[in-house]
């Protein structure tokens, strides 16, 4: 065997090791959950947001896991800027009950 078909072949063989599977040794559920988010660099609000999304889909009662206190300067700015802006996210984003029937509260 010639020595260009030997160093062929023997890239092709680490090719074929680097391009193998892996199997991971953590499961989709545990990936979600929210410890594991923050350990792996998301923020808090993320990983509560998968987890209120998690819950409500296997009809879970959807609770929030991070307590955000806020001062009343700034609750009362939040809610001001909220009202100008309806596009910015607040807390009832998440945390509202899901009617099915439209109403003025959604606007």
């Amino acid at each position: 065997m010639g020595v260009m078909k030997r160093n062929l072949l023997s890239i092709l063989a680490l090719l074929t090791f680097a391009c193998a599977q892996a199997n991971a040794g953590v499961t989709s559920n545990q990936v979600t959950e929210p410890d594991y988010m923050i350990n792996s660099g998301y923020s808090e609000a993320t990983a509560e947001e998968v987890l209120l999304i998690k819950n409500r889909v296997n009809g879970q009662p959807a609770e929030p896991i991070y307590d955000r206190g806020h001062n009343k300067f700034v609750r009362f700015w939040r809610n001001v800027f909220g009202y100008l802006d309806p596009s910015c996210d607040t807390d009832e984003r998440i945390h509202h009950d899901i009617h099915m029937s439209p109403s003025p509260r959604d606007l």
